[in-house]
């Protein structure tokens, strides 16, 4: 999870210094002992095969720890046409090492609080890629609403969540986030994944069933602020989140997700434009730092994922649709769209497709150099996508082979709607070395058509490969 906001990026050196000490004290002590899940973070979604862990467990249980740690290489270039040519000519090599200490404390039978403490360049990676530093990832307190209340229901749950809110429109997939990548078949997210982290609360009712057609059905919804930091500014909106899900005998599953915020009231229009300087925009605008890195950006960019949206007053609504069967066998398709009020445009306010693109002293110039939107148009812009995911075990818990086809479309308002497409392809391979440790490799395609609001330009292609541990 991480940062993608103008007041967040001024928190992170604060950040840098919260990282305790006796943290790392008590985790090397929970190594000699025995760790149960951790928060449910969007990484922590693995419905296909992973390999049970002993828990790391101290306190008689009071207190669960994971360590996890990941080391990837890649060789991945930018195609020919790149926004920042260096991208095309970037060398292949190993990334830095990610790193994830995770607690769970168990403060009474019905309330537990969780953190997450990562070196994870992929959301704190500035400051010229030189941040070494722990900082909270994720963290927030849970509370079983119906052992509280004294409701308990068999088979049931109602768990009320505050602190850190990790959400997406997808379901049904696993998602990685720093050195927590042993759920996610693959090594990218997604260029749709609008995957984030953000204060708030949420709300979640869980039931499931031993027989019949229906075997689950869960509802959840959440409320934040567009931030990872504290953003109190006047006008600042919140964003909300619902989603149902319902899982059927046999492997069936279908779920559907709304996301809705009410960032637009902070912009202050001169003559049609309004800059973002000091707008908190919403931290799902684009998606959650993927591993694959480019020399010519830091390591906390999201310029892999679509960058059509502002993220002001920002909806999506997407439909996910799965078959598994078993922990071995996974498809899942998922089909979306995102609207926002707003569009990104150059200095003239002229609409341009996305946050980056060509100019000429920030005017729009197709022959000029490079420009970053900072201002935005009251005009009505959209991305219309879908993506199907398969993954196949060729060695019961051993081998696995996966592919994620993804396509999107700008299909705002006043954008030309020609050669307007972003494509990803990802074919992938993991193994397990052990119970504790996978080995992934992936090819990854991806094109970005010149009004697609692609970031990188024309696209990237090239392998990665990660092996992770987790203790």
């Amino acid at each position: 999870m991480g940062l993608n906001t103008t007041n967040d990026m001024a928190q992170l050196t604060k950040y840098s210094k919260r990282a305790s000490l006796s943290l790392i004290a008590a985790a090397v002590m929970a190594a000699t002992v025995p760790t149960l899940g951790i928060a449910q973070e969007l990484s922590q979604e693995k419905p296909m095969y992973v390999p049970p862990s002993e828990p790391n467990e101290f306190l008689d249980g009071r207190v669960q720890v994971n360590f996890l740690a990941m080391q990837n290489y890649q060789a991945i270039q930018a195609k020919d046409g790149a926004f920042r040519p260096e991208d095309e000519t970037q060398s292949d090599g190993f990334g830095r090492l990610r790193v994830n200490l995770m607690f769970k404390f168990k403060i009474t039978e019905n309330i537990t609080a969780d953190i997450d403490i990562a070196e994870e360049p992929n959301d704190f990676g500035n400051n010229g890629d030189r941040d070494f530093s722990f900082h909270q990832d994720f963290a927030g307190v849970e509370f079983d609403m119906l052992g509280l209340t004294g409701y308990e229901k068999e088979n049931a749950s109602l768990i009320l969540r505050v602190g850190n809110i990790g959400a997406s429109p997808f379901q049904f997939k696993g998602f990685q986030d720093g050195a927590d990548n042993q759920g996610n078949a693959l090594i990218g997210n997604g260029i749709n994944d609008y995957a984030t982290a953000e204060n708030g609360i949420q709300l979640s009712y869980t039931e499931t069933f031993d027989s019949g057609i229906l075997r689950s059905y869960n509802v959840a919804g959440h409320m934040t602020t567009s931030s990872f930091g504290e953003a109190f500014q006047e006008e600042r909106g919140y964003n909300y989140r619902l989603q149902g899900t319902l899982e059927f005998e046999g492997g069936f599953k279908a779920g559907l997700n709304f996301f809705n915020a009410n960032q637009g009231d902070q912009l202050v229009f001169e003559n049609g434009l309004a800059s973002l300087d000091g707008v908190t925009t919403t931290n799902y605008r684009f998606g959650d730092g993927e591993n694959y890195n480019f020399s010519a950006s830091a390591s906390s960019e999201r310029d892999t994922h679509v960058g059509a949206l502002p993220g002001l007053n920002q909806s999506i609504m997407q439909l996910n649709l799965a078959y598994q069967p078993s922990d071995q066998t996974s498809v899942i398709l998922m089909l979306g769209k995102a609207t926002d009020d707003y569009t990104f445009a150059d200095v003239d306010g002229n609409a341009v497709a996305g946050i980056t693109y060509f100019g000429n002293e920030g005017v729009l110039d197709p022959t000029g150099t490079t420009f970053d939107s900072n201002q935005v148009i009251e005009a009505d812009s959209s991305v219309e996508y879908w993506v199907v995911e398969a993954q196949q075990y060729i060695i019961p818990e051993k081998l696995y082979v996966a592919a994620r086809y993804a396509e999107s479309e700008n299909t705002s308002d006043l954008i030309e709607q020609t050669d307007n497409d972003v494509t990803r392809l990802q074919v992938s391979a993991g193994y397990w070395i052990n119970d504790r440790t996978l080995w992934k490799v992936e090819y990854v395609d991806q094109d970005e058509g010149v009004n697609s609001g692609g970031q990188i330009g024309a696209g990237f292609d090239g392998l990665t490969s990660e092996i992770s541990v987790k203790f």
